[in-house]
């Protein structure tokens, strides 16, 4: 019977390959490959509205499910602040890409991110995310118009992208209603929407005039979320170095102070980045490429660039204003290491910042002029600490105690709402694990 089987006959007998289910739905990000790109945290939000539950349920139980190391840091302060390192190049970064790609069965997910650029800027994200989510309502008054999903791009959450160049207005990061700034996850399944008192972020503004600085940086951070989808796209710190070094030689003939001077950096400037193997802050990175007239990704595109017959340009302004960091005297270091090692013989305990404070400095000042002193006194503090954490939390216990005696002994039932009430008045609560341990060994005991 085989035989007489026709073409269209044996392809309805084929089997079909099918892909495995995925746990989540499969959203695609939007944007992939353009400026516009979708961050990591934009696409979540739309997943959880796919689903019809809230971000933070997303999150906590379902990304919390697969990898337990994000259960352990979901909480309010995790959603409303350091979540937005989600976005960038660290730790939560990875964590959460791992996550999302087991789920919904995505692949290369870290575009959505700035995990690309890992290899070229601090492992700390030093001058990279806006502290708070910020948007632009025009964009966004535009998604709702076409019936779009809302979507927040991956470059509104870079700290030096302030305006949008497409709309000419800046971006805003409070809600032009209650005046709140925004959570990196919200409650609610939609990033468009203030998440206080539930008005759209959306609306008009009028056009500005945005200075041409800014446009430069816009335009190469559309260049950078652009590129770094792309597979063979490497940044990396030592290809950084040995492109300043050859400008060094081109344009200053070697004179590294003279070339520093030039782009607006103090004379020993770039030391870090050259001498001590250090990375530069991403407001340095872009402010070096502006001066040397090239895009931050033609650094990285694998061929040679040539600065002969090109200027340096001195950024208009900055791109991060920074306090004053005053250079301490050879007779103020040696007064301050002086009282660093008397605090050693001291018995406070006091953190490396508590004693800053006391000298009138800052905390990164000593920490720069005396690491080793500030090793060890951060490790005195810690035990300290863990000594301060023992007795008080062991005068709590017995406070609870005691609490649950006295109602015993007024003719009531000291059940775990009594008992709380009480304690609610004193800062402390049944919530904490040791105390929920004294209420229950206490109760044995009557």
């Amino acid at each position: 019977m085989n035989q007489f089987m026709n073409i269209e006959d044996a392809l309805n007998y084929m089997p079909v390959h099918v892909p495995p289910r995925s746990a989540l739905f499969s959203l695609s990000p939007i944007g992939v490959g353009t400026p516009h790109q979708e961050s990591i945290l934009s696409l979540l939000v739309r997943t959880s509205r796919a689903h019809a539950v809230s971000p933070r349920h997303l999150v906590g139980e379902v990304l919390g499910a697969a990898d337990p190391a994000i259960s352990k840091i979901t909480c309010t302060k995790f959603f409303s602040i350091d979540a937005g390192t989600v976005n960038g190049l660290g730790r939560y970064a990875e964590l959460f890409v791992s996550a999302a790609e087991r789920l919904t069965g995505h692949q290369n997910l870290s575009c959505l991110t700035l995990l690309p650029w890992q290899d070229l800027f601090p492992y700390n994200g030093q001058g990279l995310l806006a502290r708070h989510p910020r948007w632009c309502p025009v964009c966004l008054y535009q998604q709702c118009l076409l019936g779009q999903a809302t979507v927040f791009p991956l470059r509104w959450y870079i700290e030096v992208y302030r305006a949008c160049s497409e709309h000419m207005c800046t971006l805003e990061d409070r809600c032009p209603y209650c005046g709140k700034t925004q959570p990196y996850i919200p409650r609610f399944p939609d990033v468009g929407i203030c998440d206080n008192c539930r008005k759209p972020l959306a609306g008009t503004r009028p056009r500005t005039n945005i200075p041409r600085f800014q446009l430069w940086v816009n335009d190469a951070i559309g260049e950078m979320v652009l590129r770094q989808s792309e597979p063979d796209f490497a940044p990396s710190v030592d290809r950084f170095r040995d492109f300043v070094r050859e400008q060094i030689q081109v344009i200053a003939a070697g004179n590294r102070a003279a070339f520093c001077r030039a782009i607006g950096f103090n004379d020993r400037g770039l030391n870090g980045l050259l001498i001590k193997g250090e990375r530069p802050a991403a407001t340095q990175f872009l402010a070096m490429c502006y001066s040397m007239q090239v895009m931050p990704t033609n650094i990285f595109a694998g061929e040679s660039l040539s600065m002969n017959g090109k200027g340096l340009c001195l950024p208009p302004s900055k791109l991060k204003d920074r306090g004053a960091c005053p250079r301490p005297s050879l007779q103020r270091r040696k007064e301050l290491e002086d009282s660093l090692h008397a605090r050693l013989n001291s018995e406070a305990g006091l953190s490396v910042k508590e004693i800053a404070a006391d000298l009138g400095v800052s905390g990164s000042c000593l920490r720069y002029w005396f690491p080793d002193l500030c090793a060890t006194l951060s490790k005195r503090h810690k035990v300290a600490a863990k000594v301060r954490s023992a007795i008080q939390q062991e005068r709590q216990s017995r406070r609870v105690e005691d609490v649950v005696r006295i109602i015993h002994v007024e003719g009531r039932y000291p059940s775990q709402r009594q008992v709380d009430y009480v304690l609610r008045k004193e800062g402390m609560s049944l919530v904490q694990p040791p105390l929920m341990q004294a209420y229950l060994k206490a109760l044995k005991e009557l």
